[in-house]
């Protein structure tokens, strides 16, 4: 009985070795911070979009600026930052490996304010 429990357990323990190991390598990561490009204070709230042929993430920086985006398929990708009273930026040729995080920081540039109307 206990030998056949202990075969039991070493067979489990392998498959569950074995579905972790086909497991990964499969997926990686982005973060990064998103700042005021003339002060270089961190922008909370800013809608980041994270794309490629592959797939599509969006998500929105916290207090201190920061994004960040887990399972993204290796792949190289545009990230997209929109924030009112900012200009939209985008930036391409972001790649993401399997098994590893990117850090890419996005700099927004301050919308000019519009010149009064004459009447």
């Amino acid at each position: 009985m206990l030998n056949t429990t202990r075969t039991a357990l070493a067979l489990l323990f392998s498959f569950a070795m074995l579905t972790s190991w086909a497991m990964a390598g499969t997926s990686g990561g982005m973060n990064g911070t998103v700042t005021d490009a003339k002060t270089g204070a961190p922008l909370p709230g800013v809608h980041v979009r994270i794309s490629s042929s592959s797939q599509t993430v969006e998500t929105t920086t916290d207090a201190h600026g920061h994004y960040s985006a887990f399972a993204l398929q290796p792949d190289t990708y545009t990230l997209t930052a929109v924030k009112p009273g900012y200009e939209a930026t985008s930036i391409s040729g972001n790649d993401v490996e399997a098994d590893q995080t990117q850090v890419y920081d996005i700099q927004l540039t301050p919308t000019p304010p519009s010149a009064p109307q004459s009447p």
